[in-house]
């Protein structure tokens, strides 16, 4: 029983850290071509000028990484889109009031939230071929964000997430 409570401990704390993806790309690409990207001119990500520079710095750290050069002459684009999405609160408090007896059953129920409305903010990035202007590859990425935290929790949150959207770039050739 003692295994059972850390395995479920051990899941959900896991799952919490999870951040949901998804991924497309042309399976005709040879993305092995690709060494050179540059940011798409006429980029509108919705993101204030701030975080802006924030996800194009944490983006070329980690392009370097994967063995891209920034190029003014690039052989891949890379456009940013965001969506910044309020939802009300996913937790709340159940309230009930019944009564019974004599074969006779009224039931009443409801919810109230606690806390304010989420904010989510859901990613898209495009890579596209500078030479035949066609999207290549894909991601899109969506968390909860956190528009009023520090300058600091902004880029760990950039980080965390193009970390995320890049980790299948390039994509693994199938044979």
């Amino acid at each position: 029983m003692k295994y059972v409570v850390l395995l479920v401990m051990l899941i959900v704390l896991i799952s919490c850290g999870v951040v949901p993806t998804v991924y497309d790309y042309d399976e005709q690409q040879d993305f092995s071509v690709y060494k050179t990207y540059g940011f798409y001119p006429e980029m509108s990500s919705e993101l204030n000028e701030l975080n802006q520079k924030r996800l194009l710095k944490v983006t070329e750290t980690i392009m370097h990484t994967k063995g891209l050069t920034r190029s003014n002459t690039p052989d891949i684009y890379i456009n940013f889109k965001t969506i910044m999405s309020r939802t009300p609160s996913r937790n709340s408090i159940g309230v009930g009031v019944g009564s019974g007896g004599r074969g006779v059953n009224i039931g009443i129920g409801g919810s109230i939230p606690i806390g304010g409305p989420e904010t989510y903010l859901e990613l898209t990035i495009d890579f596209v071929d500078v030479e035949r202007d066609e999207l290549v590859w894909q991601a899109i990425v969506e968390k909860r964000f956190y528009p009023n935290a520090s300058p600091e929790a902004h880029t760990s949150f950039f980080q965390k997430i193009i970390e995320k959207s890049l980790s299948k770039y390039p994509p693994k050739k199938r044979k």
